[in-house]
């Protein structure tokens, strides 16, 4: 970072020098002042796809959708083959819909992702994303297969067989549901949503035992979840522990009125 700053300040109008300093900035998270360094770059070397792609990278770890937009589409313009470029610009539509007032948000993000997809089945997360765009148009079994094939390339990917696993539970699949969640707790033991989708599950068989061990487990592994002493509050009402019931839900509305 020394050294690119160095550089910087030597020679101010070159812009591989504010690119290599924008992404040192943006490597320790500083990154308004990536932001700057890079928009700079952009401004010096206007039809360089790749400076534009990690502004648009820059922008989005900030949260600042509507001005990312337009610089990964013309990422995309000039570099088509740019996975990364569209992989992201897809997550951005999404992410941007409610403040650009995108209509078509998910059309326009499938056919990135799509693209993606086409080019490299095996990009990560990318089947898992186009899953979660079916899902919230009601295109069960789609989301269903995507996931599947997102597990297929990428078994350790734990969100995605939650996200399956849950699924399941809504079509009535209770029992693959649980050998989902039962395969995602091997492989991510520490992750308190594996647990908590597992409680829900064995909760769906019949199991309140198992329901309220993999609760707990939830609790423990997330204390600020509002949803996890929910859950954990219903399941010990279930089981007659009225006490503990109690206790659980305080602390739920507590999480809940300390959530931003």
């Amino acid at each position: 970072m020394a050294a690119a700053a160095g550089a910087v300040e030597q020679e101010p109008g070159q812009a591989a020098y504010r690119h290599i300093y924008g992404l040192c900035l943006a490597a320790v998270e500083r990154f308004r002042e990536a932001e700057e360094h890079l928009n700079k770059a952009v401004a010096l070397k206007p039809d360089q796809a790749g400076y534009r792609y990690d502004l648009g990278f820059v922008l989005y770890q900030q949260k600042k959708y509507d001005q990312c937009v337009p610089v990964l589409e013309r990422a995309v313009e000039l570099d088509g083959e740019n996975l990364m470029a569209r992989f992201l610009l897809g997550r951005t539509y999404v992410s941007s819909h409610r403040t650009l007032m995108i209509g078509n948000f998910s059309e326009l993000a499938l056919e990135q992702f799509g693209y993606v997809a086409r080019k490299d089945p095996r990009f990560p997360t990318v089947h898992f994303h186009i899953a979660q765009i079916h899902s919230n148009n009601g295109f069960v079994e789609k989301a269903v297969q995507e996931l599947k094939t997102e597990l297929e390339y990428h078994p350790s990917n734990a969100q995605a067989r939650v996200t399956l696993a849950e699924l399941l539970l809504k079509s009535g699949e209770v029992q693959e549901a649980l050998e989902q969640l039962q395969t995602a707790e091997k492989s991510a033991p520490k992750i308190g949503l594996v647990h908590y989708a597992l409680a829900k599950a064995y909760r769906e068989n019949k199991q309140l035992d198992k329901a309220i061990e993999a609760a707990r487990k939830s609790v423990e592994l997330d204390p600020a979840s509002p949803d996890a002493h929910y859950l954990l509050g219903q399941l010990y009402q279930e089981a007659g522990q009225a006490d503990l019931a109690r206790q659980e839900l305080e602390l739920f509305q507590k999480q809940k009125n300390a959530a931003p």
